[in-house]
């Protein structure tokens, strides 16, 4: 290994015993932004070299896949928020780089305790099957009238409980409806499951393993439990089977949780804008630091180390903060640069801030997210939600002013895998930020261990970089914010994305 340069040194910080790469950055200095030399000089500092030392950092096998929570995954948080110290940013919230939010670790609790009982005819006790601990909630229960909804169904249900059908098919997508239903007001939920019976057992394995949430409460929430339909009374089986209205049945409903409390961490630094008029309005830019931790062993390796997955997307992050406080001066409106955790938890991390910014969501204009950049074709890039808003023409704008780059944007050509749900820019989205997820793909890599730093391309990744750097920096200059299809937003933001 070479000696490291001046700048590998910053870049690895306290990490750089795990290094194994070093890289030397361009000299010079920035005249103006508004001299187009300026910004090709600023894009320039996002470099292969600086992403195989940082993505190497990151994804060292000491970092143990950088699970959450985990004291790896802290010491991450803090290394970023170094960084971005080290460019001069300011901290997210004024004192500190990292957001900090709590954690509830929920498992079963005491079967003896969990009840459901049918009122009408027919009913009575049920044995359960299993049954989907509460998220932060010690114990939870309801007593009220069955109203059968479909998952499509957007009607107030006033605190009764939703009886949902489902097929082993439609699984997935019950469970995600199961926090729409809620929020429509249910007081409880019945998943009566249509499948066989080692689907059922495989799903009680499922939920009979802790699960984590954000934040703590006491409150009694909505109960979920999951039942057999062969199990409920003929007359209201029959209903959900042909999705018609019910009269006369009651649910009694009784779950418990055991809970443990834990912290986590987003890294959160920003630039402020220079115009005086704008500087109250940001461009977010977001990266999931986490992966999953260590785990079942493969070929004898059991750290999942998460190099695309998502370091390239960190990496991304800290590229672009360095590259942007270059500058001479900053962009008219003010930029926001977050790596957040939980991600591989359920978007935990990007929920919490989307219930606590530390900035104003109505004055966020854009969120670019970045999440699996590394791998797969060369010179190809995913950018989901580009037909949602004017982000996607001004993005094909970008592409075509930089035909230097060599890179070709496409649609999402993995509809039926919902990639659209499953990283961090949703929580943006779903309070009505504008966003595109830059994304190059899953691979056979994917979430095992050998989603190691020596198959990323390098290149690639730094040459995504600089698009999005350039993209951001026509975002944050233009006279007019971004502004959504309507169709799109009635879909994603009033719909939640049904």
């Amino acid at each position: 290994m070479r000696t490291p340069s001046r700048r590998a040194r910053r870049i690895a910080g306290p990490f750089l015993v795990v290094a194994t790469v070093a890289c030397s950055g361009p000299g010079g200095s920035l005249s103006a932004q508004t001299d187009p030399q300026a910004v090709a000089d600023a894009a320039a500092t996002i470099t292969a070299e600086d992403f195989q030392l940082r993505i190497g950092v990151l994804a060292d096998d000491s970092m143990r896949g950088r699970d959450t929570p985990s004291p790896e995954l802290e010491e991450v948080a803090r290394y970023v928020g170094a960084q971005f110290k080290e460019f001069g940013l300011h901290p997210g919230d004024g004192d500190s780089f990292l957001q900090t939010y709590p954690l509830a670790l929920t498992g079963p609790g005491e079967r003896a305790e969990q009840s459901l009982r049918i009122d009408g005819p027919g009913g009575g006790s049920l044995g359960l099957d299993t049954y989907i601990p509460v998220p932060g909630a010690r114990r939870a229960s309801v007593e009220a009238e069955i109203v059968v909804t479909d998952l499509a169904d957007s009607s107030p249900l006033a605190g009764a409980v939703a009886a949902i059908r489902v097929t082993q098919d439609e699984m997935q997508a019950a469970f995600r409806s199961v926090r729409k239903v809620i929020d429509r007001g249910a007081g409880g939920i019945i998943l009566a499951v249509d499948g066989p019976n080692s689907y059922l057992e495989g799903l009680r394995r499922f939920f009979d393993r802790e699960r984590l949430s954000v934040g703590l409460t006491d409150e009694l929430l909505a109960p979920v439990v999951l039942a057999r339909l062969s199990a409920l009374p003929e007359g209201l089986r029959g209903a959900l089977t042909e999705s018609r209205p019910i009269e006369g049945y009651h649910a009694a409903i009784s779950t418990t949780a055991d809970i443990r409390e834990s912290l986590a961490f987003n890294t959160v630094g920003w630039l402020e804008g220079s115009d005086p008029d704008l500087r109250d309005e940001y461009v977010v830019f977001t990266a999931h630091m986490d992966h999953v931790g260590v785990g079942a062993p493969v070929d004898g390796d059991s750290i999942y180390n998460g190099a695309d997955d998502d370091a390239s997307g960190t990496s991304a992050i800290l590229e672009l903060a360095e590259a942007f406080a270059s500058l001479p001066t900053p962009p008219r409106r003010s930029l926001v640069f977050m790596t957040v955790s939980g991600e591989e938890k359920g978007l935990l991390g990007s929920q919490w801030y989307s219930e606590h910014p530390l900035f104003p969501l109505e004055a966020t204009v854009a969120d670019l997210n970045i999440d699996m950049i590394g791998r797969n074709w060369r010179d190809t890039v995913v950018a989901i939600g580009r037909g949602e808003s004017s982000l996607g023409p001004t993005l094909e704008a970008v592409v075509d002013d930089h035909p230097e780059l060599g890179l070709t944007m496409i649609d999402d050509p993995w509809p039926d895998e919902n990639f659209y749900f499953r990283s961090d820019h949703y929580n943006f989205a779903r309070k009505g930020v504008p966003i595109l997820f830059f994304f190059t793909g899953t691979h056979e890599d994917y979430h095992r261990p050998s989603d190691e730093v020596d198959r990323i391309l390098f290149d690639k990744t730094s040459r995504i970089a600089r698009l999005i750097f350039h993209l951001g920096l026509e975002v944050a200059n233009a006279d007019d914010r971004p502004v959504w299809d309507p169709e799109a937003y009635r879909r994603v933001v009033e719909e939640g994305g049904s």
